[in-house]
């Protein structure tokens, strides 16, 4: 059995000092890895994470990467490479990534002068990496992540759906920042037939998402 854990939060480069990123710190990809190993020991796991990620304490093959680009291209070659039971896609992906500098440095330059007294940073979109991992793996088992910021749980819940059907997911974490603090996390796991569990911890997340990705292997 083999398994792809994404985690953390990538980072778009602004210079070679500077870059747009996330709050995201990999913590729950950490638990899900070892709530994993807890209950499946045999499984390889993959753990795919930013360079500033929580580790799992389990012993894993860990790719560390930096932007939304590279982490496409890995997820590329794995897919590309044997089969993959389940992917677990909690990584905070940017939405954007840098595609010019005005007013720009030159070719040489590295690191973007703070003379300037405004700047002026233009973004393109990245591309949804969700959407390529079934259209490389149909069979594989896919946990998508949905987290929006203070909206009510109608919304919530309607964009994970929408995040489900879209992408082809097998379950969807749907959460509100409003409900992740540092001795809890509210959140609710959606079940094929929009069926669902309220989880209130990141430990209770983990062990969640494990036990259903499981049963739906095992089946």
């Amino acid at each position: 059995m083999k398994i792809i854990i994404t985690s953390g939060g990538t980072s778009e480069r602004i210079d070679d000092v500077r870059m747009i990123t996330n709050r995201s710190t990999g913590k729950l990809g950490s638990l899900i890895a070892d709530a994993f190993r807890g209950a499946a020991p045999d499984a390889e796991i993959i753990y795919v994470c930013s360079k500033t990620a929580v580790l799992p304490e389990t012993p894993c093959d860990i790719i560390k990467i930096e932007s939304a680009g590279e982490l496409l291209q890995t997820l590329e070659k794995l897919l590309a490479a044997e089969k993959i039971d389940a992917v677990i896609h909690a990584m905070a992906v940017s939405d954007y990534t840098v595609k010019a500098v005005m007013p720009a440095g030159s070719a040489e330059q590295k690191k973007i002068s703070s003379d300037h007294d405004n700047l002026t940073i233009l973004l393109e979109k990245t591309p949804k990496v969700i959407g390529l991992i079934k259209q490389l793996q149909p069979e594989t088992i896919l946990v998508g992540f949905k987290l929006l910021s203070g909206v009510d749980e109608q919304t919530l819940l309607q964009a994970a759906h929408d995040l489900m059907i879209r992408n082809n997911c097998d379950f969807v974490l749907a959460n509100d920042l409003s409900g992740i603090k540092s001795d809890c996390h509210e959140a609710v796991l959606i079940k094929p037939g929009a069926s669902y569990v309220r989880l209130g911890s990141k430990q209770g997340i983990a062990e969640a998402i494990v036990k259903s990705v499981l049963a739906k292997i095992r089946s």
